[in-house]
């Protein structure tokens, strides 16, 4: 098993928006699902230190993910999330 990472630990990952390899930081994000169903609150991910688009997020996360998405299918905790700002 590998090291999880922690904020501030430093890697590279393509970025979409810089359109090339990129050195990233991790650090906590709120990150929206792709589908624009909900937000996955304070998970850890790979920052752009260029654009500061998040650019991946590591295997750590999946279980808050999965939380938030479960959540977001469950009308009594949409109505227990605040709005995103």
């Amino acid at each position: 098993m590998t090291k999880p990472y922690a904020a501030g630990d430093q890697s590279q990952a393509i970025c979409a928006q810089c359109a090339k390899l990129v050195p990233t930081t991790f650090a906590h994000r709120d990150v929206p699902f792709s589908d624009g169903s909900g937000v996955v609150r304070d998970i850890l991910a790979a920052v752009c230190d260029a654009c500061d688009a998040v650019v991946a997020v590591p295997a750590q996360s999946t279980p808050a993910i999965q939380r938030a998405r479960k959540a977001g299918q469950d009308p009594a905790a949409r109505e227990s999330c605040p709005p995103m700002a």
